[in-house]
């Protein structure tokens, strides 16, 4: 018989066993109170943190064996920020799964009715207007920019389709929903695909917005900042934790200069990056993100940050907990730029100068040095295009009669300037214009005659003195050609 009770007894130390490999506590902040509260999910009462340090049984929380049995087990467990103070929601990392407790009723269920699907591994969650989202996530070697929604109806997950130039992947970098906007903003992010460059992760700098209102994502630019570049190589941020985001801005925290605790914001709707220096030291035991190396249970809501660390002298009695807002932190911070400042020769105003530069510099050259391929090859076209028409009605009336008069030796100034019709003008401007007159005469019919001066001028056979116009000998036939009805 003893046997037997030895046996049993050693049973339930073994179940006992199992069910501690289920997170103890569930931990949650209370925004309004700024209270840490947690749940223990072994005995299933909810306690409270006292300001003297010590954690107080409240109630016996009320939950379903169905609730109970889907609890996955060694899942990480994070608090959802929600309105409403009397309602906590947990996600479960990587399943999908959600979870409702009420403050008031002290009943703790599951919301979905959704089965593991593994993809969404450090996903963002949201509440927009009311409604859970999710967004992104790493699961089954590859990154994902899926944005869905929890349908309370079907209890399950529905999918937004998108247009637009979406990210690669929604992971390990930065991403936000602006209520107001009602958007998404997002930037830095890993995509990974086992199956894409030997399953290298690339880091995208580009900056993406979705708007919920059409639908669709648009490509911002690029983060091109040095200091913020900088900062994200030095500190490496773990892709697997993401990056925390108040409400307002995103934090990182920078390595310690001169003893003292950097942190920088950025601000997520104007992207641009602050500086906090902690030179009071007021935060030397406090961390934003969890670090394996302290036994600290680092729990978030919006801007606040609580940090509940053991009292070693007390052995672990009693905990020590620090709360600080982190948007009153920043109040008077330092800005230290914008992250989409471009490095001046990368800039898109470089990049005009520099081609007005260069196109001046050709014009210059095509202007001194006179005639350009362009311009030949624009006279050529004209050229080619030769008509009639283009030839004024005075210049083929004095092609006519140049023709009459070729075997007399052509026709006298004189004539020439009243068959133009410039009898009426100065001498210097009667020579200028007639020059003008029969050069532009000469160009059009070049190609007609294949001569380059179809009309002639010449000494007198009489008088050296006086000139005379005539037609070229190497182009009469073809005038004759040209003139004919």
């Amino acid at each position: 018989m003893g046997v037997y009770i030895k046996r049993a007894f050693l049973l339930v130390i073994l179940l006992q066993i199992g069910l501690q490999t289920r997170a103890d506590f569930y931990y949650f902040l209370h925004h309004k109170e700024k209270t840490a509260y947690r749940i223990n999910s072994v005995n299933w009462n909810l306690e409270k943190l006292q300001s003297e340090g010590k954690w107080v049984v409240l109630n016996r929380i009320k939950l379903d064996s169905a609730t109970r049995t889907s609890l996955p087990v060694n899942i990480e467990i994070n608090q959802i920020p929600f309105e409403d103070p009397n309602i906590v929601y947990f996600s479960a990392n990587c399943t999908n799964q959600f979870y409702r407790f009420d403050l008031k009723s002290m009943i703790f269920n599951r919301m979905d009715k959704t089965f593991y699907r593994g993809d969404n591994c450090h996903a963002y969650h949201f509440f927009r207007k009311g409604v859970l989202h999710s967004v992104g996530g790493y699961g089954f070697w590859r990154t994902n920019n899926h944005i869905i929604y929890f349908d309370e109806k079907s209890k399950e997950w529905e999918a937004y389709s998108s247009s637009g130039t979406p990210p690669a992947g929604v992971y390990g970098g930065f991403v936000a929903y602006l209520p107001e906007k009602d958007e998404l903003i997002s930037f830095m992010n890993y995509s990974h695909d086992v199956n894409v460059n030997n399953g290298a992760f690339f880091r995208d700098k580009a900056i993406y917005r979705y708007s919920f209102k059409v639908n669709k994502w648009s490509k911002l630019g690029s983060v091109y900042s040095k200091v913020f570049l900088d900062l994200f190589n030095k500190t490496s941020p773990s892709p697997h934790h993401g990056n925390y985001f108040t409400g307002k801005y995103f934090i990182m925290s920078a390595i310690p200069f001169s003893g003292f605790h950097e942190y920088y914001g950025i601000d997520a709707r104007t992207l641009e990056i602050f500086n906090f220096k902690d030179d009071t030291n007021k935060l030397i035991k406090f961390n934003i993100y969890l670090d394996e190396s302290t036994a600290n249970e680092i729990l978030r809501n919006k801007e606040l940050i609580l940090n509940i660390r053991p009292n070693q002298s007390e052995n672990v009695v009693y905990v020590d907990g620090q709360l600080e807002n982190i948007d009153a932190l920043f109040l008077s911070a330092k800005s230290v730029g914008f992250i989409y400042e471009e490095i001046w020769y990368q800039s898109e105003r470089f990049t005009w100068v520099l081609c007005f530069l260069i196109i001046s510099l050709i014009v210059g050259w095509v202007l001194k040095k006179g005639k350009s391929l362009f311009f030949k090859r624009f006279k050529y076209a004209n050229e080619l295009k030769f008509s009639g028409n283009l030839v004024n009605k005075s210049t083929i009336f004095l092609l006519k009669r140049l023709v009459d008069t070729y075997a007399t030796g052509g026709i006298d100034v004189d004539e020439t300037n009243s068959i133009l019709g410039l009898t009426t003008l100065a001498h210097d401007s009667q020579r200028y214009k007639r020059s003008a007159i029969v050069k532009e005469a000469n160009v059009k019919l070049a190609l007609l005659t294949n001569c380059h001066d179809t009309i002639q001028r010449q000494d007198s056979d009489l008088d050296r003195r006086q000139k005379r116009y005539m037609i070229n000998s190497l182009a009469i036939n073809a005038v004759k050609d040209f003139l004919k009805p």
